[in-house]
């Protein structure tokens, strides 16, 4: 396959915008491959601050977000951020995020093990070995969505 690409300067467009045009025949099918991969793109990404400062941090990079009180805040191996987005707008951000509880979502790519209790107690540990712990409210989905992945 060729791809050849090119640069078209816009000044309409917003400063954080950019307009993807593709043209394929139409017996080429990696189109199927490409758009989701172009759509993804933009969501892995996310404002944080730390302290007064604002960037922009990989959601690759964070283990999870949670809640404190009235702010949201997003962990990763070295630092813990506080974050303007709300939960629910985060969890629609990627297939990768799974909400454990009211309060707390998991980017399951940073997840070590599912620790499955006797009494159905879960623990999800992550890469670094913390842990946070799935809601009774959250065990079915999160059990359903761990037997959806096995073999």
């Amino acid at each position: 396959m060729n791809i050849h690409i090119s640069k078209l300067i816009n000044n309409q467009l917003k400063d954080d915008e950019i307009k993807v045009n593709i043209e394929i025949s139409d017996k080429n099918k990696e189109l199927e491959n490409i758009i989701p991969y172009i759509e993804e793109f933009d969501k892995r990404k996310i404002v944080v601050f730390d302290g007064y400062n604002m960037m922009q941090i990989n959601t690759n990079d964070i283990m999870y977000f949670y809640s404190d009180g009235n702010y949201n805040f997003c962990k990763t191996k070295e630092k813990e951020y506080r974050i303007k987005s709300k939960l629910y707008e985060i969890e629609k951000k990627s297939n990768n995020f799974l909400r454990i509880s009211k309060s707390c979502i998991v980017n399951i790519k940073q997840v070590k093990n599912f620790d499955i209790g006797k009494n159905r107690n879960i623990v999800v540990r992550f890469n670094d070995n913390s842990e946070q712990f799935v809601s009774r409210r959250k065990i079915k989905e999160v059990m359903n969505y761990l037997n959806e992945r096995m073999i």
